[in-house]
């Protein structure tokens, strides 16, 4: 009989833990963002211009870097300039929260890798190893997400770091 209630003693504990940490992974730390425009860096000159926005959802959390995600709309006039913004050959965005429903990570992908829509760069190091990233569509939909950079693998790995980076703050 001990048997019995130790192995339901036991199993109680592993469920509730596990809805609890399921709970702080994808609701708990997230907030909503106020975001009303966003930074494109410029090919070439590297220098950033502001791009106003419309119909704006984004989240964040100030547990880690990697959380930020928005969907937005951006007007014609910044679609006018995009052969002039820096394309950012590596975009992979990262899971959103499922009930973050506007940013399905799998069709911004499969859009990605088809040409649909493409990647620019919207501010390197935001936090030192992390690109702000903004997948842009013709029609001006787009999504942005924060994404390790080089840099930022090869510090967090406790790699050297490439030549090119930018020096760490404990440097």
């Amino acid at each position: 009989m001990k048997g019995n209630i130790f192995v339901i003693l036991l199993l109680s504990f592993t469920l509730l833990f596990g809805a609890t940490l399921w709970y702080f992974q994808n609701y708990a730390y997230y907030e909503r963002n106020d975001v009303n425009d966003m930074t494109i860096t410029l090919m070439g000159t590297g220098s950033k211009i502001n791009v106003e926005l419309d119909e704006i959802k984004s989240i964040n959390s100030s547990t880690s870097p990697l959380k930020f995600r928005s969907c937005l709309r951006i007007n014609s006039q910044a679609l006018e300039t995009i052969k002039n913004y820096q394309p950012y050959s590596e975009g992979i965005p990262l899971r959103a929260p499922n009930w973050f429903k506007c940013f399905d990570v799998k069709n911004i992908t499969n859009d990605l890798q088809s040409g649909k829509a493409m990647a620019y760069l919207s501010e390197a190091n935001i936090e030192y190893g992390i690109d702000r990233v903004l997948a842009i569509y013709p029609n001006g939909e787009a999504y942005a997400w924060h994404q390790i950079n080089i840099c930022g693998s090869a510090a967090f790995s406790g790699e050297v770091l490439p030549k090119n980076c930018p020096p760490t703050k404990s440097e």
